[in-house]
């Protein structure tokens, strides 16, 4: 019996611990499934979280991602991610609607840094971006531009028939730009005129920075922008010219849009002691940092009896630093006329893929905290130029005949006018005085006579008027006259007036420009 008892004892515990053991394994199985589950969701969290990170706190992006999300999840097409992304970053920076504030890419980025240190291949234009509009602003010196008598204010509407609506400054010069020796045609639009197709051959544009020569006993020292030894290149021209014993000296800043900030204030520096209030930068919070000259000023500034700088519309940023600085810092004149008025300053970021932001973060205000934004520096001595300056663009495609009325007849007659022709009523009808001395000019050319202007004579006229604007530079002779004679400030500025009575003048035109953009885009 008790044999029998301890059997079952036995046969119990056996099937217990068999029991136990099954239960034990599935104890242990639950627990590492429970762990993987828990492990994965923990996981999935951590990653929805790292995402979330700028979601939970800076909730205005969550649009953003939900729209990446749903183009790269749901696009009927494959989707380049990388062009969502550098859209979306160009996008961003265009909200601030700021023509000078914009994102680059890595090709854009190169072509950026060509253009501070002087050397490119290309026309030769500063351009900038109103609103929807891409403007020239300055046409460089001596560029396929300027020859091609592209002026500021002119809009590029298309390049080579692709329209340029909607594009960025930085998109519209890759297509401007390209190997010396090929052609770009321009499709131009200045003022209220209709468009016009202007085909320019690129060249390799080296930037002269600075340029000097002698013009009758006065000192002539162009600066065509600021970048990299701007300032160095300027001092051997100023110490050379107080070498020479001239007595007067002009600082030609004329179609200079501006460049290196630094350089501006080390050019300044030459003229006024260390340690003096070059200019004033101002941040969105309305603080403001004065910016000092660092050395000694140049001894040689004491050897002029006047010093002039002289400036026009296509004056801006770098150079109205200089020219606003000097105009409160020491006795100079400033002559031309209104320049641009570009008050602010960019700051520059590059990415580890060589990408870059440009965008403005400062004001800047002159030594005496004047903000020239919009309104340019006014000239004390203010000289227009001549009415051919500012002759409509007229292409070769264009016919005007006896009896038309057509805006761009005036150019015509102007432009004959300034060739030496005899023309006596300035109107937009062609007329018989017009007819022969189209046929006038035609015989001394040795193109066919027939007074009509359409052709090869467009073309001959207006590159006959190209080369003489280059040859004569009327604002620089009305200066060199007044320094050299005893004429007043009254008379001299008269004098520049009665050769501008027919077209208005282009800082005018550029004002309107301006205004319209403001009314329209902001």
């Amino acid at each position: 019996m008790s044999e029998e008892n301890n059997e079952k004892n036995v046969g119990h515990r056996l099937k217990s611990l068999q029991i136990n053991v099954f239960w034990f394994i599935v104890i242990i199985l639950t627990t590492i499934i429970i762990s993987v589950v828990i492990s994965a969701v923990a996981m999935s969290n951590n990653q929805e979280r790292a995402v979330n990170v700028g979601t939970d706190t800076r909730t205005e992006f969550a649009k953003l991602y939900n729209v990446y999300d749903t183009l790269t999840e749901n696009y009927y097409e494959d989707v380049d991610q990388d062009a969502l992304i550098e859209s979306s970053i160009k996008g961003m920076v265009e909200g601030l609607d700021d023509p000078y504030s914009e994102y680059m890419n890595i090709d854009e980025t190169g072509e950026f840094e060509e253009s501070i240190t002087g050397d490119f291949e290309g026309i030769g234009a500063e351009i900038m971006q109103e609103g929807n509009k891409i403007l020239i602003s300055s046409p460089m010196r001596g560029s396929p531009a300027e020859e091609a008598g592209l002026e500021p204010g002119d809009q590029i509407l298309a390049v080579d028939g692709e329209s340029i609506e909607g594009m960025t400054t930085t998109e519209a010069v890759q297509l401007i730009r390209g190997e010396k020796g090929t052609d770009v045609t321009l499709t131009i639009q200045r003022g209220e005129a209709s468009p016009s197709d202007i085909t320019i051959t690129r060249n390799t544009i080296h930037i002269d920075s600075v340029t000097y020569e002698e013009i009758e006993g006065v000192g002539h020292i162009s600066v065509n922008r600021f970048q990299q030894g701007t300032t160095e290149e300027f001092e051997r021209f100023f110490n050379q010219a107080a070498e020479d014993g001239v007595e007067e000296l002009v600082i030609d800043f004329r179609y200079n849009p501006g460049g290196l900030l630094n350089e501006a204030v080390t050019l300044i520096n030459q003229f006024v002691d260390k340690d003096t209030t070059a200019l004033y930068l101002e941040d969105n919070q309305g603080n403001q940092q004065e910016l000092l000259t660092e050395n000694e000023k140049n001894p040689n500034a004491e050897q002029f009896d006047e010093v002039y700088v002289l400036i026009n519309e296509g004056s801006a940023s770098a150079s109205e630093v200089f020219t606003g600085a000097l105009s409160d810092l020491i006795d100079i004149k400033t002559v031309g006329t209104t320049s641009f008025g570009k008050g602010v300053v960019q700051r520059t970021s590059e990415f580890k893929d060589n990408s870059m932001l440009k965008y403005t973060n400062t004001k800047w205000l002159t030594p005496n905290k004047t903000w020239v934004q919009d309104e340019g520096i006014t000239p004390d001595i203010e000289l227009i130029t001549p009415d051919h300056y500012r002759i409509e663009l007229l292409t070769e495609d264009e016919v005007f005949t006896e009896g038309q009325t057509n805006e761009k007849i005036l150019s015509i007659k102007v432009a004959l006018d300034a060739l030496g022709y005899d023309i006596s009523t300035f109107n937009s009808t062609f007329d018989e005085e017009l007819t022969s001395q189209v046929e006038a000019y035609q015989n001394a050319n040795d193109l066919p006579v027939d007074g009509i202007v359409t052709g090869e004579t467009t073309t001959s006229i207006i590159s006959d008027v190209r080369s003489l604007i280059q040859e004569e530079d009327a604002q620089l002779n009305y200066l060199i006259d007044y320094i050299n004679s005893d004429m007043s400030i009254m008379e001299i500025e008269q004098e520049a007036r009665n050769n501008a009575t027919h077209i208005p003048v282009v800082e005018e035109e550029e004002q309107n420009l301006r205004d319209d953009s403001e009314e329209t885009e902001e």
